[in-house]
């Protein structure tokens, strides 16, 4: 972790005159979000994931469907006096179960449904109007044949159902079709306020009844668009994020590759992976700002030599190279020698020949020292065969009189590295010595060998000559008495394939890595294929089925990731990373303030309907409620409302009131602890609300009244107390609203949730179970205040399932990013010790060269992700 700066800004100058900043909140507007994505060109690619989450909302919503149906009949079927008036109640239930779970399982053919997007909308209208239809025909059914007024039992879950689970992609179709189901439920009840003379029916359907109702779907109608809105920007903000790490690790990932590339070049891997192992250790240390191989202490440890048995050495030397010094320009000789070096080094890569280095005009390498090779003077010799045909080539196509003296050795030598202010990577030995008059005495387009080379030789293969005559005569192999052969042969199809690679690169340039990743980034509608797999592989979470017609791989990286997730309350099993989870700033807090805001007022006229004679304290109650809602909505909004005012101009200054409040919603927004303290004072200010509807109940007096009107056989009004089912309503709006707010732990808004429904459960069947028990029901002969508690419990259900989605996709997406973003620090590390190590071989001038590219393309990312 970066260290904080700990220097705080002086009291007084924290409400001095600024400048509205509204960098960080803007990449959270949802208007901003989608700009990109086109931007981008990702639209497609992330309804492609959004279609793929829907999917995976169905995998927990039909289990859970099924589940609260069964539930739900079993409980009917236990609590119902008189059994033989439910089968209807089942045969509703049941249809609607098995023609709502047949429409939407068309929709897990994911091909299918990405090609015919209206299939979703559809499937799902017809789907919520199936348990809408049928939960209204159900009751009117009761209601003409037995004169029995029951109370609908699928209005919120349908609403839950629509805007949280329905696989619709459009926000405004979903919005429109809730709309749409509430507009049905209060023509439903007016049709029975209007056309029924019946007392009964008037108090369950009365005026005031239809306004609550309207208020009860306003208030879940905000809920279901904010979630819809909110979870759009949290999975675009997600998706983005996900997009640029991933673009990020593929173009470090590259930058690695070509820098390990260049590295192997030069010296080989053996050697350089121990030295780069030990720089990436020294920079990771924190102590260590600046490192260099300079020092005598370094240098010490990284000197290393090894011995190597069973290899062969070529020598390689260019004729009439003086004569090119002096007849050719300086551009043109090192474009000839980069034409032949570079089809050299490609041909040694295919023969699998570890070039050394080379000197002007002297190029050598040897066979087998990598990686021991039973082949290596084969190997060697056909590397030789093969310079020799690509001399002739250089040769013919530039007009030049040159050739090539090629000598091969096979034996024992020293390879290492040495050096202090440069590392310089060679091989020493006798046999090496051997390899180099061997070249120095050969013949042009020849290749010089020894009998001990020759005898590891097919001798079938090649055209054998007897050696040259100075080599006899050479000082240097007259100390090992030995036989020399000229060898010739037909370039095999290997050297073919090797001077056809080369010929399609003929320039090579460190230039090329840098301008095709920045055309990469001007471009950035190409998506790569590896991009669209990582997209695809982007959590979703849901339950796994595997379906016979979907085959879907393994991810272990999620994998491993949801195995650090815990299963009830999602959250890290590493408490460092919930931590660093729960203290990120929530740039959205602001629009759950606003619902809260919109919910508590649904509340206090739902509450004021119900007790119109409302006493003083809980006037006094309402308006302090009001207040702090207001006061709070007042300061989460403030900034957004200067920034539309200022028409988006940061540059604007404020006054010194306004900063304050700035600065009081900033501290808000970045701290987990100011964000709990006003979710909770929300969650307050409606239980001072709902409590109102308690307090202002007689009960004693209630129940005489109830008494009295069986004495005397006279109706009375069954809500002189208050109205059951609003007390319901009101319950189910703010056990929805204790999971709507972002970045606060999921276990404690299930533990408040929880302690809702068992607080309800425990007013409605003991404290206040005489006026719950008068109220109309929703089957026959059951309990009413079963129902009632059926109903909240349905939601806590609804909600948890819901939450806990969410919560799983946005921390999978968390941590791996995160993960992300610790390879990329690891990247850099390599990346970094493979300059450093660079720096210690090549000359600065040109390691800053090939890195000030790379940096540079780096910054570019960043600024355009």
């Amino acid at each position: 972790m970066n260290k904080k700066n700990t220097y705080k800004t002086p009291y007084r100058e924290r409400f001095r005159r600024c400048n509205l900043e509204y960098t960080n909140e803007r990449l959270w507007e949802q208007s901003y979000l989608k700009a990109r994505c086109k931007e981008l060109h990702l639209e497609e690619e992330y309804m492609k994931y959004k279609i793929r989450l829907m999917i995976s909302s169905l995998t927990v919503f039909v289990p859970m469907l099924i589940l609260l149906i069964v539930a739900l009949q079993v409980i009917i079927w236990s609590f119902t006096e008189y059994t033989k008036y439910i089968y209807i109640n089942a045969i509703f239930d049941l249809g609607s179960l098995i023609l709502v779970t047949g429409l939407l399982s068309i929709n897990f053919f994911e091909d299918f449904v990405i090609r015919h997007r209206w299939v979703m909308t559809f499937t799902s209208t017809l789907s919520a109007y199936v348990v809408v239809l049928g939960d209204i025909a159900f009751n009117t059914y009761y209601y003409y044949k037995s004169n029995w007024p029951l109370n609908t039992l699928y209005d919120v879950f349908v609403l839950c159902m629509i805007y949280m689970f329905l696989p619709i992609p459009s926000s405004k179709a979903a919005a429109l079709l809730a709309i749409s189901v509430s507009l049905t439920y209060v023509i439903y009840f007016i049709h029975f306020m209007a056309f029924n003379e019946h007392n009964v029916a008037k108090y369950v359907h009365g005026l005031d009844i239809v306004s609550i109702d309207f208020f009860h779907y306003l208030g879940f109608n905000m809920m279901g668009i904010f979630f819809r809105i909110m979870n759009d920007t949290m999975v675009r903000s997600s998706f983005l994020d996900r997009y640029q790490f991933i673009t990020e690790e593929i173009w470090l990932r590259q930058a690695r590759r070509q820098e390990s590339l260049l590295l192997d070049s030069i010296l080989p891997p053996q050697i350089a992976k121990p030295i780069q192992k030990s720089i990436k250790e020294k920079i990771i240390q924190p102590d260590n700002d600046f490192y260099h191989l300079g020092t005598s202490r370094t240098a010490e440890n990284f000197m290393s030599i090894q011995i190597h048995n069973d290899v062969s050495i070529l020598y390689a030397d260019l004729v009439n190279y003086t004569q090119l010094t002096t007849t050719l320009t300086v551009e043109k000789l090192v474009k000839v020698l980069h034409d032949l070096y570079a089809r050299f080094d490609l041909a040694a890569l295919s023969f699998k020949v570890q070039r050394i280095k080379f000197l002007g005009d002297c190029y050598y390498c040897v066979a087998g020292l990598g990686e021991s090779d039973p082949d290596h003077a084969t190997m060697a010799v056909s590397l030789g065969i093969s310079m020799i045909a690509n001399i002739k080539e250089v040769s013919v196509n530039r007009s030049l009189n040159i050739g090539m003296r090629i000598g091969v050795h096979s034996g024992t030598l020293f390879a290492g590295v040495i050096g202090k202010a440069k590392l310089q990577y060679d091989i020493w030995g006798a046999d090496v010595n051997i390899a180099s008059r061997l070249e120095a005495t050969g013949s042009p387009g020849y290749v010089h060998v020894s009998g001990r080379t020759l005898s590891s030789l097919n001798a079938e293969e090649y055209n054998i000559y007897p050696g040259t005559e100075s080599a006899q005569k050479d000082p240097v192999l007259q100390k090992h008495p030995m036989s020399t052969y000229l060898l010739t042969a037909i370039p095999s199809l290997d050297s073919d394939k090797t001077i056809s690679i080369v010929e399609g690169v003929p320039n090579l340039d460190l230039q090329t890595v840098g301008s095709n990743r920045k055309s990469q980034i001007l471009k950035p509608n190409l998506l790569s294929h590896e991009m669209r797999e990582e997209f695809r592989k982007m959590p979703v979470g849901g339950f796994k089925f595997q379906f016979p017609w979907s085959r879907r791989e393994r991810n272990l990286k999620n994998e491993k990731v949801e195995r650090d997730l815990g299963i009830f309350c999602v959250a890290f099993k590493d408490k460092s990373v919930e931590w660093n989870y729960l203290h990120q700033p929530d740039y959205i807090f602001k629009y759950s303030v606003a619902l809260g805001w919109g919910i508590g007022c649904c509340l206090i006229y739902i509450q004021s309907v119900n007790n119109s004679d409302i006493f003083y304290t809980g006037v006094v109650i309402n308006i302090i409620a009001f207040f702090v809602l207001t006061f709070l909505l007042f300061i989460c909004w403030y900034k957004k409302v200067c920034w539309w005012h200022s028409g988006q101009n940061e540059h604007r200054s404020y006054g010194k009131l306004s900063c304050a409040i700035f600065h009081l919603f900033e501290k808000i927004q970045h701290s987990f602890v100011l964000r709990l303290t006003v979710y909770m004072m929300i969650i307050l200010c409606y239980y001072m609300v709902i409590s109102l509807i308690l307090m202002s109940c007689e009960k004693d007096q209630y129940e005489l009244d109830i008494i009295e009107s069986k004495l005397y056989n006279y109706d009375m009004d069954p809500f002189t107390c208050f109205h059951p089912w609003a007390y319901t309503n009101m319950m189910a709006l703010i056990l929805g609203m204790s999971y709507t707010f972002a970045r606060i732990p999921f276990a404690l808004k299930t533990f408040i949730g929880c302690a809702e429904a068992v607080v309800f459960v425990l007013v409605v069947c003991f404290q206040y179970a005489f006026i719950f028990e008068h109220s109309v029901t929703t089957s026959p002969y059951l309990k009413a205040e079963i129902a009632h508690s059926c109903r909240v419990c349905m939601m806590l259900i609804t909600m948890y399932a819901k939450e806990r989605q969410s919560e799983f996709n946005t921390k999978m997406n968390y941590k791996l990013n995160l993960d992300l973003q610790n390879k990329q620090k690891s990247a850099d590390v390599t990346n970094q010790s493979i300059i450093i190590l660079l720096n210690n071989i090549l000359p600065s001038h040109v390691v800053l060269f090939r890195s000030r590219g790379i940096s540079q393309l780096y910054s570019q990312t960043r600024t355009l992700l």
